[in-house]
């Protein structure tokens, strides 16, 4: 029988994310797929430095410790690359030198390996190439891109994660309400069905991962109670209550706990990171992501709505949504200078991002997540009651889990025309080539409130798109053959987020 990857953690890592590739890359870009070869050729005993993803993956892997046996580890992590065979020794060579107990690897020439995700049982992939990330997450599978090319490791073993909640852990449907009702209507949505949990989201695997590690530490302590944990789990996300007793009860409901939970209702998340200091940080918000990315390793979900099929908006440019009157006034977010984009990259193998991922709105993204709902809990134990810290008061009555209407929601009153959008910034050696624009979407704003403003042209909606003898796209050129923009529909890319 042959080994089996179910019911471990799993977690591929592509060199990019493992490793800093700043060099190899440079070279790829600048003298081609042949200069790349020979480069790896020639430094294929010249080890790598760690990448963003080293320390997490580190201290991952010491997690083995702790198996009854060492042919059977909780933990395995595997390299998923595009790299040949051949490049990717440079890789393995640079793995054992690190001695990061790594032995499986999937190479291949040029192709993003995605696509085996499933067959490997991974709970996780970590890419520094964003078409990969977002191809895997349209196929309903669990991916993060990392921005960076590294963030400086720390001496030990202790291993601190932070999730986002909706749109990462869970899926994105309270997002959903949100934008077709708004902000009052959400959070009486969300306390109306405080004990209904949410589906589950792209990353709910690897929590459910985490969380049977945690309990092998909890059993290890209960028979030696020297042995101090070594796992610790937040939650940092932007609901605040009432909303935030659903958050709760979907927790529950799937067995599992977290140690810390910060329901921030808009405060800024990179604050509450620079104090806990996590080793990774999954959020589904770009804004987030780019601030949050000073003081941890920060990973961006693309995933829902607000991630697929738009152009993302210059925040500075939004007046059309109006602010609640507990709206904060958002911290500013870094902008980058924008200059032409570098010429683009040959194409081949190389896992160091083989070219710019293409702008939101290049294409219609028309398949779904894949993400599946759980089965509907009407109550939740301990919700309500005395358990779970008596989070919930009285019981609620929760309706009928409410089936998808997207086609009948009206549709939002076209917004004013506005400005092209800038040129994508150049790209940083070592990353993907010019990153789409910072989004409209803020870190920091109230718990489900932020503004919007698409600028340019932009795709139409997947419900436009579905209207008979519609197109899948608009542009206008003026006179002298130049972009012209176009009044566009609001777009739900740099909305209000709730968590």
């Amino acid at each position: 029988m042959g080994y089996d990857l179910s019911g471990r953690l799993v977690v591929g890592v592509a060199s990019s994310a493992l490793f800093d590739l700043t060099e190899s890359d440079r070279v790829f870009r600048t003298q081609g797929e042949a200069a790349y070869r020979d480069f790896q050729e020639r430094h294929r005993d010249d080890a790598l430095a760690p990448g963003v993803a080293f320390g997490f993956v580190r201290r991952l892997l010491a997690l083995n410790d702790l198996a009854p046996a060492a042919d059977d580890p909780l933990v395995e992590v595997i390299v998923m690359s595009r790299n040949s065979p051949e490049t990717g020794l440079r890789v393995m060579r640079s793995i054992r030198h690190h001695d990061l107990d790594i032995t499986r690897a999937v190479f291949r020439q040029g192709r993003s390996p995605h696509e085996f995700i499933r067959p490997l049982h991974v709970d996780l992939f970590l890419s520094a190439d964003e078409r990969s990330v977002r191809d895997a997450v349209d196929l309903g599978l669990p991916a993060g891109y990392v921005l960076d090319p590294t963030f400086a490791d720390e001496a030990g073993d202790e291993l601190r994660i932070a999730f986002d909640f909706d749109g990462v852990l869970a899926d994105d449907s309270s997002e959903r309400h949100f934008q077709d009702g708004g902000l009052a209507s959400f959070r009486a949505h969300e306390e109306l069905n405080a004990d209904v949990p949410l589906g589950r989201g792209p990353l709910r695997e690897l929590l459910v991962g985490i969380h049977r590690v945690q309990v092998v530490e909890r059993e290890r302590h209960a028979a030696d109670a020297s042995y101090r944990p070594r796992v610790h789990v937040s939650l940092v996300t932007a609901r605040s209550a009432p909303a935030h007793e659903r958050a709760v009860a979907t927790l529950s409901s799937w067995g599992v706990t977290v140690d810390d939970a910060f329901f921030l209702g808009g405060v800024d998340k990179d604050g509450v990171l620079e104090v806990l200091r996590p080793h990774i940080f999954f959020d589904d918000q770009r804004a987030v992501v780019e601030a949050t990315r000073r003081v941890a390793p920060s990973v961006h979900v693309p995933y829902g709505e607000l991630n697929r099929g738009v152009l993302p908006a210059d925040p500075t440019l939004d007046t059309r949504r109006p602010r609640p009157a507990d709206a904060v006034p958002p911290a500013p977010t870094r902008r980058e200078v924008a200059t032409p984009p570098a010429p683009a990259a040959p194409t081949g193998e190389r896992d160091a991002e083989e070219e710019p991922a293409p702008a939101r709105g290049d294409e219609v993204r028309a398949r779904g997540t894949g993400t599946r709902e759980l089965p509907l809990v009407r109550s939740v134990p301990g919700i309500g009651g005395t358990g779970l810290a008596g989070l919930a008061g009285a019981s609620t009555v929760v309706p009928p889990a409410e089936t998808a209407r997207e086609a009948e929601r009206p549709e939002p009153v076209p917004g004013p025309t506005t400005p092209a959008a800038p040129a994508p910034a150049a790209p940083r050696d070592g990353e993907a080539g010019p990153e789409p624009a910072t989004s409209a979407e803020r870190a920091g704003r109230p718990s489900d409130v932020e503004d919007s403003a698409p600028t340019g042209t932009t795709l139409l909606s997947r419900r436009d798109v579905a209207r008979p003898g519609a197109p899948d796209r608009v542009s206008v050129l003026g006179p002298a053959g130049e972009p012209k923009p176009l009044p566009v529909r609001p777009s739900s890319n740099g909305s209000a987020r709730h968590h």
